[in-house]
Formats: C-alpha cells, sequence, structure tokens
C-alpha cells in the first residue's frame, strides 16, 4: 500500500523535531529549560490550529469556491450562446404564458441587485407552466426540429456534463439532466405517427420542466453579466429570446 506523501512528510518533520530535542536536551544540560520550550510549543498547538486551519484554510477556500464559481459563470456564457437562448427562443415562441415572464422582463436592464435576487427568489416558488399554442403538424413539426436540435448539441452538452466544477452549481447540473432526458424522450418517438395526446403531455411536462429551469438560468446569468459585464449584459438584453422585437442593432 502506498503511503501518501502528507503522511511522509509529517513523519519525517516528527522525527526531525524528537532529533531536535533530544540534541539540546543532551548538549546543553538544561533539561528544565528543554522542557519547558516543549511546554510552550505544546501550548501555542491550539493557536496554531485555529490560524493555519481554522482561519487560513477558510479563506483559501473561500477563493478557490469564488474561482470555481466564475470558471461556472463562463460555462453558463457558452451554454447561452451555443444551446440555451436558442431553446428559450424556440420554446417562447410557442408558450401561450410567454407574455407572463415579457412582462416581468420587460425591464431587465434597468433591475437593481434587489430586483434580481426577488426575482429569482420568487421565481423558484412560482408555478409557472409551459402551454403549447398549436396541433397537428406543426407541433409535431416543432418536437421534430427540437430533437434534431438537441441531437447536433449533445456532443457539447456532454461535455458540459463532465466537468467536475458542476457540482457547484446544483440549479445548472439539474437543467442539464432535465436537457437530456428530453433529448432521450423525443429521439426514442416517431412523431410522423399517431402518438397519443396523453403521450404528448408526457413530452410537454418534460419541456416545461427544462423551460422553467432555463428562465431561471437566464435570469441567473443577466444577473451576473449585469455585475461584471455590462458590454455582454447588453448583448444579451439586446438578443433577449422573450422579445419578439429585439434588435440587434443599437439604435440610440
Amino acid at each position: 500500500m502506498k503511503i501518501n506523501w502528507k503522511i511522509k512528510l509529517g513523519i519525517i518533520l516528527l522525527l526531525l523535531s524528537i532529533a531536535l530535542y533530544i540534541f539540546a536536551y543532551f548538549n546543553f544540560h538544561e533539561p528544565d529549560k528543554v522542557l519547558f520550550y516543549i511546554v510552550i510549543d505544546l501550548a501555542f498547538m491550539p493557536l496554531d490550529v485555529l490560524l493555519v486551519v481554522i482561519i487560513v484554510e477558510g479563506v483559501i477556500n473561500k477563493k478557490e469556491k469564488e474561482a470555481i464559481s466564475e470558471k461556472m459563470d463562463m460555462f453558463l456564457s457558452v451554454f447561452f450562446s451555443e444551446v440555451g437562448t436558442e431553446i428559450l427562443s424556440r420554446f417562447s415562441k410557442q408558450d401561450i404564458n410567454v407574455d407572463k415572464i415579457c412582462d416581468i422582463v420587460d425591464n431587465l436592464n434597468n433591475w437593481s441587485d434587489k430586483e434580481f435576487k426577488i426575482f429569482l427568489n420568487n421565481f423558484k416558488k412560482s408555478d409557472y407552466t409551459f402551454s403549447l399554442q398549436f396541433k397537428g403538424e406543426k407541433r409535431e413539426k416543432f418536437f421534430i426540429e427540437l430533437r434534431q436540435f438537441l441531437i447536433e448539441k449533445r456532443v457539447f452538452l456532454i461535455n458540459l456534463l463532465e466537468n467536475p466544477n458542476l457540482m457547484e452549481k446544483d440549479d445548472f447540473s439539474t437543467l442539464l439532466l432535465g436537457i437530456f432526458h428530453l433529448d432521450e424522450e423525443l429521439e426514442k418517438r416517431d412523431f410522423k405517427t399517431n402518438i397519443p395526446e396523453s403521450d404528448y403531455e408526457h413530452v410537454i411536462n418534460d419541456v416545461d420542466r427544462v423551460y422553467s429551469s432555463l428562465i431561471y438560468e437566464w435570469i441567473t446569468y443577466l444577473h451576473y453579466l449585469k455585475l461584471h459585464y455590462p458590454y455582454m449584459f447588453s448583448y444579451a438584453i439586446r438578443t433577449n429570446p422573450f422579445d419578439e422585437k429585439a434588435n440587434i442593432y443599437i439604435t440610440e
């Protein structure tokens, strides 16, 4: 069994300390002083633990978490650029209830930090549901095109899912799993056949799960951009998937 290098180093340092104390004990012939300093050193050990383990390590862990969070926010940016915004656009165009979201996000550009946090907190508790506004061939076409899009982006999504830092973002990892589940459900169905309405309802429930998570993550992402990257926030607002009048061109 291989011994961890930290254990080896600990043993070496302990033996070195014992050797130095023995050297001092027998060479300076002042055992009282040697014992006194041993006791003093032992008395400082709890303080060392307090400073090093609790305080210093706490600061280091906080910095590491901030660095991981920064990386995950970058992954969010790539995700929405490649997949997220397109899916939101597809869903919102077919959503009867989309006006509810449009009214909420209409003034995103002027939201304060507090308003973002209030929305995100309230949205998690809401019962917002996705509702398709078409039937027949248009509905089939929607699901077939969505299936093809997800198949094309599958490798990209798998690469995201393999990132070890994903565990730091529970909501985002849940979103990715929801997208993969929807991808599997769509891939196994032949929408050109006569699919029962009950089965369509099942698929729409899967869409709803992804849609709600996407809206939450999109607002979270915009909040991050507004705080750290205003120029990227401006682009995200100009390509708002909920705004049919959204225009990439800057007119003011």
